[in-house]
């Protein structure tokens, strides 16, 4: 099962659970566990691979604009030699 229809299961079971006065029968329950085991497996994994963003996006922002100042002054040295 890919990981996109995983997120498209569960969402359709959190709304069944809406319109159901907030409760699931049996086998909504035992799909619902299983689907959600997957999900925190998955992102298990890419915790484990360090594929996770842990920053915040302003300093990341900041990061990126003092990158493609640095970028721009080079540039700008490399054009005046003559």
């Amino acid at each position: 099962m890919k990981p996109s229809e995983i997120v498209y299961q569960l969402r359709e079971l959190q709304d069944v659970w809406r319109k159901n006065n907030f409760q699931l029968n049996e086998g909504q329950q035992v799909t619902y566990d299983k689907l959600l085991q997957l999900r925190r497996e998955r992102v298990r994994f890419f915790y484990a691979n360090n594929l996770v963003f842990k920053g915040s996006k302003a300093a990341w922002d900041k990061e990126q604009a003092g990158e493609a100042a640095q970028l721009a002054a080079s540039q700008v040295e490399d054009t005046e030699e003559y």
